[in-house]
């Protein structure tokens, strides 16, 4: 032999050596087996002499359904102990093995003649130089043929199970980039497939042949066809050993020149391409792989390709074919070594990942990162909406469809990848867990309003890790809650995995939150429910809540693009003959290129956030937290399954003060964006609504149990949505809930009063103008009840609390007197401007400058009288039903006179000289109706046609006219708006205050001048009790007083903090005034007589 030997030589003839001494001791026991055979098989014959069934065909067998088996190799790394192995076989490969038949055939070959032909047929080799091309083309091992007439092995040389080792040792050697003259062209060509292909084409060789043994040989003995079975298997395996080895070890043998991949990226086209075809994989071929490398090494070989895959998945899009990548990691986790394994690779949960890379870098993140969003998908948005402008709603309906149907089923085979990894063990499932754990440090930020979205990751990615989590959630989301106690409410506080403690709490300050969150050890011992359950409470909270919240503020921009746009196209149409022309075209083409490519990125926004499906998955989720959030302050502990019983204890519960108060922010944000964009998605009303309506009541019954006032405004704000009509007369979802639930017939119209009134102080600097959309709400939801004679009746007993119900009045009519102001004051504003436009040749002739200063006035007056004048209507419509249903409480002294002086004051404005100016182009636009309006003041003048109320109206000097009333009077006659018997009620009263009048102006006579210390500082008006504020020391009447501090809690001289049992009577001064006032009667009749 020469004495420089190739790489390759030396391998084998270190292997050789190995496998000497094992080689020998296996050829004695395989000579001693194959006699014991033979004579078996000999006695077999003489005694049945039947003529044996053919077990290979030689040119074409035949192909069957490969049946699913696992081997398990108990050797260590090298290949040659792979011959003690245990196969396990299907139930269908055990019946053919041993159910008997009518008669049984001895072996037409020798178990020698039947291994050599079966290993050459399978590894295409031979040690017969006149066998080559006898089984389609076999490579003649010359070297090992010198090997064995060198160890004077006897002849003829036969491929057998002792030599298995060898045999693949001296065929992997050959080198392909080298002469053999031995061989002929076309088998020395053979050799340039590369050592893994050959390897896996040998396997499913020995599949093959192993399979249709097994169907063919039904009629051998049983003993034959087990060894027959055990040598194919032998094989298998040491095949299986020598192509994990070579993923691992790349240049373990000599490979073509030509052959550019090598370890484990030649896995990746094979793991892409279906296991069925001729280019993939095997699952039974990964299952025995899986077996033989569990513990040595198979991170080192599925590792990296999975890698590679995933690397290649970076580049797609939702419209991508990623299917086959995805398909392939589905396949692989069928194995539950493999999807425990997956856990453990480095590149599954990367320390050293950011925010904003960490679904690229993480092995899973690219599959979850897929979706239609436009902040990570822009070709979706152009390929699937282009020209929507000139498309039908029905064909934008079938794009959408068609992408959410692709990502539901992404969707759903990501729940299938990761429910596979949580049911491989415990540990896999803690590691994925805290994957997701990892995904939501990192992405703290993303709950932020003001967040750089390229510092973060994508709102796909976190929306399809949610919708994972919420699948794992579906089996604890039944209607009845059942497994609502294994969720540990002090999770937040006993795990490391979600950090709260700087989140605002519920209600409790910094330093409450610290010592509580302080106080305990954190522990990892928590049940699945219980880290699911938060990891998907967290996981909306970052990821889908803040992409509705986000589209609510890109509608704002979208509708501002499209004013700017038609604005272009009419400036660009009127000045396209001057020398602007040119530039107001162009800035009209950009603003219109630019709006759709907004309008596809609206649409693409719409498929992801209003898809049914995702919607109702969230819905069902929330219902849960909502229960499980008022069973937290439950006194019985018992919601949902016992309603809970208001108004709740006085003591807050400690472990729902201190959750989170984005939890509670979560879910109202999602049924606003519902109510907002979702109704026609139908979720609210495919699905039961009694938990959202009594998580409303419950706390806005009790209201201190949230701090956050905002929070309860956005209840109100759901019912408002939720009520709304939905058109031809069919009332809005929610609508019947609130008219049938025990809980809203209660407490709901008591709750809403009550907001109404503490909406007043909310601490925010914008607290002035939020209070009257929140009341705005109030006063909708309200009218949409009114009818039902429960709510009507909660508000007479609510009426018998003087105290909140004289606020309530307070503040309606503090809200009417400044919405009714703004409203006429833009409206002359507006009227001004439309009439200054009229005159066209005076309106040209002004500046351009100026006429577009007024003209985006008349744009801000317009949006502004919209929204004071509606507001206006309700709060109106709101005191006229509730004056007619209950007088009493309006009557008292801190209100009365106020209320009269502002309906007087109102009606003036509707009927006086000034009227002519609320005249605009189209009132409707403005939703002003002012004879509707005018109907409705004096319907509320004739629910409160009292004694009381008559002296009220007859002391407002300032706005009382008995000629308004007539003016008004033949308004509402002439446009029908109030029968013969209300304008004569309303005839009756106007006469009865003037009687009024006449006897308050005799009166005043009588008393003459009073001295200045007997009238009120403020109203400079007789005082008729007069009190002493301590705060400041200045003495008022006990009224003035008392309708201050109906609306601001200050002493108003000093604005130092003001209660009414604080205030101290004047009694000196009363008793000096009543003495002045007895004083000057009494002079004033001694001077009639």
């Amino acid at each position: 032999m020469s004495a420089e030997l190739s790489e390759a030589e030396k391998i084998r003839l270190k292997r050789a050596a190995k496998l000497e001494q094992q080689a020998e001791e296996q050829k004695k026991r395989q000579e001693e087996q194959q006699r014991s055979t033979g004579q078996d098989q000999q006695q077999q014959q003489q005694a049945r002499k039947l003529k044996p069934l053919p077990i290979l065909d030689e040119t074409n067998p035949t192909p069957a359904v490969k049946p699913k088996f696992r081997s398990t190799v108990t050797s260590s790394t090298s290949p040659q102990n792979t011959s003690t192995v245990t196969t396990s076989t299907s139930p269908a490969e055990t019946k053919n093995r041993i159910t008997s038949t009518p008669t049984v055939q001895a072996p037409a070959k020798s178990f020698e003649e039947w291994q050599n032909d079966a290993y050459s047929r399978i590894l295409q080799v031979t040690l017969d130089p006149n066998a080559v091309y006898k089984r389609g083309i076999c490579v003649y091992l010359y070297s090992l043929v010198q090997e064995l007439e060198e160890e004077n092995e006897s002849k003829p040389y036969l491929l057998k199970m002792d030599l298995l080792d060898r045999v693949l040792i001296a065929r992997m050697s050959l080198d392909p980039n080298e002469p053999h003259a031995e061989l002929p062209a076309d088998v020395q060509a053979s050799l340039k497939i590369r050592p893994f292909d050959y390897l896996l084409k040998c396997w499913k060789q020995a599949q093959d042949i192993r399979r249709n043994t097994l169907i063919r040989s039904k009629n051998l003995e049983q003993s034959v066809l087990n060894q027959r079975i055990n040598a194919l298997d032998l094989v298998k395996n040491l095949l299986i050993s020598y192509s994990g080895l070579i993923i691992q070890i790349p240049d373990m043998f000599p490979q073509s020149d030509s052959i550019l991949e090598q370890g484990p990226a030649q896995l990746v086209p094979k793991l892409l391409a279906d296991p069925d075809s001729s280019d993939g994989l095997p699952r039974s071929y990964i299952a025995d792989l899986v077996s033989r490398f569990a513990d040595e090494g198979l991170d080192t070989i599925l590792g990296p390709a999975l890698s590679m895959i995933s690397a290649q998945v970076r580049q797609f899009s939702i419209i991508s074919n990623f299917t086959p990548h995805l398909q392939s990691l589905l396949i692989l986790c069928e194995n539950k070594t493999v999807a425990a394994s997956l856990t453990t690779f480095p590149d599954f949960d990367p320390q050293n990942a950011l925010a904003s890379n960490i679904e690229q870098l993480s092995l899973l993140g690219p599959f979850f990162s897929l979706s239609a969003y436009p902040d990570s998908a822009p070709d979706v948005g152009e390929k699937y909406f282009q020209h929507s402008e000139d498309r039908n709603q029905a064909d934008l309906n079938s794009a959408m469809n068609g992408l959410r149907g692709t990502m539901r089923n992404l969707e759903r085979s990501l729940f299938t990848l990761s429910n596979s990894i949580v049911r491989s063990g415990t540990e896999p499932r803690e590691l994925l867990l805290n994957y997701f754990g990892h995904i939501l440090k990192l992405n703290e930020k993303r709950a932020q309003m003001q967040v750089d979205p390229r510092t973060v990751a994508s709102g796909g990615f976190m929306r399809n890790v949610c919708t994972t989590l919420l699948a794992f959630c579906e089996p604890f989301l039944d209607i009845r809650a059942s497994k609502i106690d294994k969720i540990d409410t002090t999770y937040f506080r006993t795990s490391n995995r979600i950090d709260v403690k700087k989140d605002t709490k519920i209600n409790a300050d910094e330093l409450q939150s610290d010592a509580y969150y302080n106080a305990v050890q954190p522990t990892t011992n928590h049940n699945f429910i219980t880290e699911i359950f938060y990891l998907t409470l967290t996981f909306l909270h970052c990821g889908p809540i803040r992409s509705f919240v986000n589209f609510n503020h890109f509608i704002r921009e979208y509708g501002e693009l499209k004013k700017q746009c038609d604005k272009a196209q009419e400036d660009a149409a009127q000045s396209a003959n001057s020398p602007q022309g040119v530039i107001q075209d162009y800035v009209a083409k950009q603003l219109k290129k630019n709006f759709e490519k907004m309008t596809q990125q609206k649409l693409a926004y719409e498929t992801m956030l209003l898809d049914p499906e995702f919607l109702s998955q969230v819905m069902q989720f929330y219902n849960l937290v909502m229960a499980w959030l008022i069973r937290m302050v439950d006194q019985k502990h018992r919601h949902p399954w016992d309603t809970v019983q208001l108004p709740l204890p006085h003591d807050i519960p400690e472990n729902f003060s201190m959750l989170p108060e984005w939890i509670i922010e979560d879910i109202v944000e999602y049924f606003i964006f519902l109510g907002k964009y979702g109704y026609e998605t139908q979720v609210i009303k495919s699905h039961p609504q009694e938990e959202l309506v009594t998580f409303i009541i419950t706390f806005l019954r009790n209201m201190k149990y949230i701090k956050n006032p905002y929070l309860k405004a956005k209840f109100v704000e759901i019912l408002f949505f939720f009520t709304h009509p939905l058109g031809n007369g069919i009332p809005g979802e929610l609508e019947a809930m609130l008219n049938s639930n025990p809980l809203a017939l209660k407490h709901l119209v008591p709750s809403l009063m009550a907001f109404y009134v503490d909406v007043e102080q909310t601490g925010a600097s914008s607290q002035f103008y939020d209070k009257f959309n929140i009341r705005y709400n109030i006063s909708h939801v309200m009218k949409r009840i009114w009818n039902h004679p429960m709510h009507r009746e909660q508000l007479r007993e609510e009426s018998k609390n003087q105290e909140l119900f004289t606020r309530f009045i307070n503040m309606l009519m503090s809200d009417i007197t400044y919405l009714m102001d703004e409203s006429v004051s833009k409206l002359i504003e507006i009227h001004q401007i439309q009439t200054d436009m009229e005159d066209i040749a005076s309106w040209q002739a002004q500046p351009m400058e100026t006429r577009q200063e007024r003209e985006a006035n008349l744009q801000s007056l317009e949006r502004q009288a919209q929204s004071y004048i509606a507001l206006g209507n309700e709060t109106i419509h709101m005191l006229g039903y509730m004056s007619g249903e209950v007088v009493e409480p309006f009557m008292v002294n801190e209100i009365v006179d106020r209320l009269a002086a502002m309906l007087d004051y109102n009606l003036s404005q509707l009927v006086g000289p000034k009227c002519t100016e609320l005249k605009v182009k189209n009132p409707q636009k403005y939703h002003f109706q002012p004879r509707k309006l005018l109907s409705e003041f004096i319907d509320i003048y004739l629910n409160l046609n009292t004694p009381t109320f008559v002296q009220a109206v007859a002391r407002d000097e300032r706005s009382f006219r008995k000629e308004y009333f007539s003016k008004a009077a033949s308004i509402l006659l002439k446009y029908r708006l109030k029968s013969n018997d209300d304008i004569m009620a309303l005839e009756q009263f106007v006469n009865q205050v003037a009687k009024a009048v006449q006897s308050g102006a005799d009166e005043e006579d009588e008393l003459g001048e009073a001295p200045d210390e007997f009238l009120d500082p403020i109203f400079f008006s007789l005082m008729e009790d007069p009190v002493l504020l301590p705060t400041s020391g200045i003495i008022v009447d006990r009224s003035t007083i008392r309708a201050h501090l109906l609306s601001d809690s200050r002493d108003p001289f000093n604005r130092a903090p003001l209660q009414m049992d604080m205030i101290q009577p004047a009694t000196e001064l009363r008793d000096r005034i009543l003495a002045w006032k007895t004083q000057q009667k009494q002079s004033k009749m001694d001077t009639s007589l």
